[in-house]
């Protein structure tokens, strides 16, 4: 995933923050011991909020643990640890080993072909346990990588194709994630998969689109494709970010109606702070790059 998908920190209560960096820092030491350090690479606040998201829903028996980090080993640091923050652990390194090979088959990028050889074996396991998870997400992965190829400018396409492949991972029921975690034994509830995968659908759209405006200067500076390219070079700056963040709101506006399907009552002030809030904060801060440096 991308790391859109983050909090915005100056309007979230100091507890709500704790918390949340406890997840943080529990799928990164799942993504530890399951991958090792090569796999804590991979680790993104996208991750983080799905493993927060499952963890709200499904409520798993979760353990509050205590570790020391690389990053800072004069302290130590509170995380949880339950069979959601598992799942996405090992959904956060499917999505990026078969991104690193469709990058590698793409651009060439030697970088991504070299983390792709190092977790290989490990995600083989993986991809075994989820094996139509991993078919979907490598499948849609290539249709997306042939869309772009061709320089198809659907936004709608493109968007929806990315979004099915978030589907596909928050789409998960009681049973794939019970027995996942040593720490698991709780009895899970309803079914929620088809409306955690009409929630991930829409966040998937808001991503891609996010990621194109994000990526828009530096794409048509090197002429590498972008669905905005057209509008980015015939619209004034103020056009062209109202046009994205229309088509922002839209989805945004979706995917909220999905979550409050949701019968979520455990960390609800972190997920809407994310949903209402955290998504938007890289739009305005590129929104301020995109028009310094632009000659329409």
């Amino acid at each position: 995933m991308f790391g859109y998908v983050t909090i915005n920190k100056p309007e979230m209560k100091v507890k709500d923050f704790e918390r949340y960096r406890m997840y943080y820092c529990g799928l990164c030491q799942s993504l530890r011991k399951r991958y090792g350090m090569t796999g804590q690479i991979s680790l993104t606040y996208d991750s983080t909020f799905a493993a927060v998201l499952l963890t709200a829903l499904y409520e798993p028996d979760t353990s509050d643990c205590v570790c020391r980090c690389m990053v800072h080993p004069m302290s130590r640091k509170n995380y949880l640890r339950n069979s959601a923050i598992d799942y996405m652990a090992d959904m956060n390194i499917l999505l990026s080993y078969y991104k690193c090979l469709d990058d590698w088959e793409d651009d060439r990028n030697l970088v991504k072909l070299s983390y792709s050889g190092v977790i290989r074996n490990k995600v083989k396991k993986t991809a075994k346990t989820y094996r139509h998870k991993a078919v979907v997400i490598r499948k849609k992965i290539r249709e997306l990588s042939s869309y772009e190829k061709v320089r198809n400018t659907n936004i709608d396409v493109l968007a929806g194709c990315f979004g099915d492949i978030m589907r596909e991972i928050f789409a998960v029921s009681p049973n794939e994630l019970k027995g996942k975690s040593e720490a698991d034994s709780n009895i899970y509830k309803e079914d929620w998969s088809e409306k955690l995968g009409e929630f991930g659908f829409y966040l998937g759209k808001f991503i891609y689109i996010l990621d194109a405006y994000d990526d828009i200067k530096e794409d048509v500076t090197k002429d590498k494709f972008n669905p905005f390219t057209d509008k980015y070079k015939s619209m004034q700056i103020e056009q062209f970010k109202g046009y994205v963040r229309q088509l922002l709101m839209l989805v945004a506006a979706d995917m909220a109606k999905a979550y409050e399907k949701l019968p979520i009552v455990e960390e609800v002030s972190i997920l809407r702070n994310v949903i209402y809030s955290g998504i938007w904060t890289r739009f305005f801060d590129d929104s301020k790059a995109v028009g310094k440096e632009q000659t329409v």
